[in-house]
């Protein structure tokens, strides 16, 4: 069951790098008539018409911190692929929770900075739990990290 399980996580990592790419493209022409639909209907008093008046920067950031999750993705995949050849505890998992743990504050850093251009609670929250993945993902590294190194002792001493 634990290995379907696996699998099953595996392939939806992969659709999920496969649609955030096409999201990822799809930015800027995708936004523009987002915006417009939802200023139209709700009208101008709503956060979407900040959106629409800082379009650039709102693109800009939106992509960048859409890259950065495309990387979080990247290396989960990397790392399910470990889990399902049962071969998790090498030292490359730790490599990709630390770089997880810098995509995450790297998001973070940019859902934080946006509001200095215009403000959105919902990017505080966003910031707010990439902040603490970030967290999560360097403390997960450290563990996997000693976990690592005690399985090369063990293999060393059989």
């Amino acid at each position: 069951m634990s290995d379907k399980l696996n699998i099953w996580f595996k392939r939806f990592l992969d659709i999920a790098l496969v649609i955030g790419m096409v999201i990822e493209i799809t930015v800027p022409f995708g936004l523009r008539k987002a915006v417009d639909s939802v200023v139209f209907a709700l009208g101008d008093a709503t956060e979407y018409a900040e959106i629409k008046n800082n379009y650039l920067f709102a693109v800009i950031s939106i992509m960048l911190a859409g890259a950065f999750s495309l990387l979080i993705l990247f290396e989960l995949r990397k790392m399910m692929k470990t889990v399902i050849e049962d071969n998790c505890f090498i030292h490359e998992n730790v490599t990709s929770l630390y770089r997880m743990g810098n995509y995450a504050f790297a998001i973070a850093a940019i859902k934080i900075l946006r509001n200095f251009v215009y403000f959105t609670p919902a990017s505080i929250v966003v910031a707010a739990v990439f902040l603490f993945a970030g967290i999560l993902s360097k403390v997960l590294a450290k563990v996997f990290d000693k976990a690592v190194n005690y399985k090369e002792e063990n293999d060393l001493t059989i």
